[in-house]
């Protein structure tokens, strides 16, 4: 197999480059599945050998990554060319020779790749580390030989998945401590930080000039929004700060993404935060302890302040709430910055909050729950408005905002909910929940009543309101699980109230990600011409004559299961969903359940032929039910 992926990579195109750009237009670019699913792509169009060999072997080592809970699958050529992998990541099609030009040829999969070039016939283990193609998520490789007739021909390897790593917060901080003292040591720092903190001086007269007039710059004026605020490389203007924030700003840029940091900042001594990457409301303020900046405080206050006093040690400052990041809970690690052996600023990092998991351990199963809760809210919006594109809807920009409000307000009343459990600012973070409430409320109701204000029609108008109304519902239900919390005085809250906060928050997260599924406006598509559309599906599939062999198939299965329904509908719950190894929203990838009993073999044998029809009339569900009524 790796002979011929490695057969077809050669004749796609005539050198690497060529190879690489082609590949990673047909299955990336061009691939119409959104970020994080260009695996359901079997193979991409085009005459290429390597379509071929991509439609053939693919969906057995995307099979294999499902059921082993890989990250995700390579293979490798001798001269280091990623020929193939399962996610198509973007480092897909690149090389990771160690004395080649590769990108990522450094990290640690290329680590992976030279291991096993030079030990094939070991298992060569390459330790947890940030990975900058998985948006630097920490991530450890196994990597060994591929020979055929005794001969090395390639280099197979597996990334793990991120919640394999061990929770370990002392070697956590070790590593970080190692990561800021190798910025710190990189002999560019002193001339970036004396060349903004030169830009800064000459920006304006006064430090009141310089914080309204660079805010302005490079927040307000950023046409990005808010939480990319760094894709800016530069301002427009004539001053100096300007181009040395084009000439440094990309560096720090990748180092905050390969390490997976939230922020990354340089101080002068005066305390002036002459420079962050992601230009939050603290930038270009003042954290001098004597002075009078909004945020001197804060921890990050204490970070400068203690790097200022011990500039030759890594300063740590704990996890506490922190204005600038809307309130989540921050550490910081700071240090010295000296040119000459002379102290001329400060260099200091911000952990993101997913780090501080490694330090709640009677608490790691709700927030690796939470946790999973927060990063699926961009992987909802992607697939919300790839799906809509996809089917040809054009969805109005208000409605893809106002969309994406919910998920992000669900997002933040579970963040304030949790903080608030943990008793960090617990009355700050109990209005906090009250206040995420109404905003939801008030949104939804102008997305179902419609909003003169904003432009939104009543959605009456123009779609049907059983989603958003179901959004409405899951809130209700949530709204009890948060009064109780705000009802209740003592500290300590059960496990079980936690969990199912997490339930709710999961709840209401799909009833969001199916509303904005329907919230649609009239495009040109005649809703009736689109019902009469599905009653012919539906009727072409009723009139298969295998179907009505299926559903006495199921039944049989169903009736053989157990003896009564009630233990039928706990032991199948617990078979496709409870035990299901897929996630949330996936669980439809489980072709059949271990287990002797008869229904299995009957899954097996018709539930891959129902979910093909269900992706290729991009149903939402298909059903079927015996005559008592049961959902079989």
């Amino acid at each position: 197999r790796s002979q011929a992926f490695e057969r077809g990579w050669n004749a796609f195109a005539a050198n690497d480059t060529e190879r690489r750009t082609g590949l990673q237009a047909a299955y990336i670019t061009n691939n119409e599945h959104p970020l994080g699913s260009k695996d359901q792509l079997d193979f991409a169009n085009g005459s290429e050998e390597y379509h071929a060999i991509h439609k053939q072997y693919h969906p057995k080592y995307r099979s294999i990554l499902y059921e082993r809970n890989y990250y995700d699958i390579f293979m490798f050529d001798l001269e280091g060319n990623l020929i193939y992998s399962v996610y198509k990541e973007l480092d897909y099609a690149t090389n990771f020779a160690v004395n080649g030009t590769g990108q990522w040829k450094n990290s640690g999969l290329g680590e992976a790749f030279e291991g096993a070039l030079a030990n094939p016939d070991v298992i060569t283990v390459i330790d947890w580390k940030p990975y900058g193609p998985s948006s630097g998520a920490l991530a450890s490789f196994l990597s060994t030989g591929i020979k055929k007739h005794g001969e090395l021909v390639g280099v197979f390897c597996t990334q793990l998945p991120p919640d394999a790593r061990p929770k370990d917060a002392a070697e956590w901080l070790r590593t970080q401590k190692a990561s800021i003292s190798t910025q710190a040591a990189d002999a560019v720092l002193p001339d970036a930080m004396e060349a903004f903190q030169q830009a800064w001086n000459s920006f304006a007269a006064n430090d009141a000039q310089r914080q309204s007039g660079l805010q302005a710059a490079y927040i307000t004026n950023n046409e990005h929004p808010l939480g990319e605020k760094d894709k800016l490389d530069f301002a427009p203007g004539s001053e100096d700060y300007h181009a040395v924030h084009q000439k440094y700003h990309p560096k720090y840029r990748s180092i905050l993404y390969d390490q997976n940091y939230y922020d990354i900042f340089m101080f002068d001594l005066k305390g002036n935060l002459v420079y962050s990457v992601y230009k939050e409301l603290d930038y270009a303020t003042n954290f001098a302890i004597g002075g009078t900046g909004q945020w001197k405080d804060s921890g990050l206050g204490e970070a400068f302040e203690g790097a200022l006093a011990n500039p030759d040690v890594i300063t740590v400052i704990d996890w506490k709430p922190y204005g600038p990041s809307n309130g989540a809970l921050a550490s910081f690690l700071s240090t010295g910055i000296k040119k000459n052996g002379i102290l001329i600023g400060v260099f200091c990092t911000q952990m993101p909050p997913e780090a501080r998991l490694t330090q709640i351990l009677d608490l790691s199963d709700v927030e690796r729950e939470n946790t999973a809760l927060l990063a699926s809210v961009h992987k909802l919006r992607l697939r919300y408005t790839s799906h809509a594109k996809f089917n040809g809807i054009a969805l109005a920009p208000d409605s893809v905002t106002f969309a994406r409000s919910q998920l992000l307000t669900t997002q933040e009343i579970m963040k304030e909910a949790l903080f608030a459990i943990l008793d960090v600012k617990r009355a700050y973070y109990l209005d906090a929940v009250r206040k995420s409430e109404r905003t939801f409320e008030d949104v939804h109701n102008g997305l179902v009543w419609g909003d003169a204000v904003s432009g939104l029609p009543a959605l009456s108008n123009i779609c049907t309101l059983h989603s958003m109304l179901k959004v409405g519902e899951e809130l209700r239900d949530l709204q009890k699980n948060l009064k109780f919390l705000r009802d209740t005085q003592a500290i300590a809250v059960s496990r079980e109230l936690l969990a199912e906060l997490a339930l709710g928050g999961k709840r209401l997260e799909h009833a969001a990600e199916d509303a904005a599924h329907f919230f649609r406006i009239d495009d040109g598509v005649d809703p009736a011409a689109e019902v009469a559309k599905h009653r012919s599906y539906t009727a072409t599939e009723a009139a298969d004559p295998e179907l009505a062999d299926v559903i006495l198939a199921f039944k049989q299965g169903w009736d053989s299961f157990a003896s009564t329904d009630a233990e039928r509908l706990a032991g199948l719950q617990a078979a496709y969903i409870t035990n299901n190894e897929h996630p949330l929203g996936s669980k439809d990838q489980l072709d059949f359940a271990p287990g002797s009993e008869e229904y299995h073999a009957i899954h097996k044998q018709y539930h891959p032929k129902y979910r093909g029809i269900l992706y290729d009339r991009n149903y939402y569900d298909i059903f079927i039910l015996d005559l008592e009524g049961n959902l079989i």
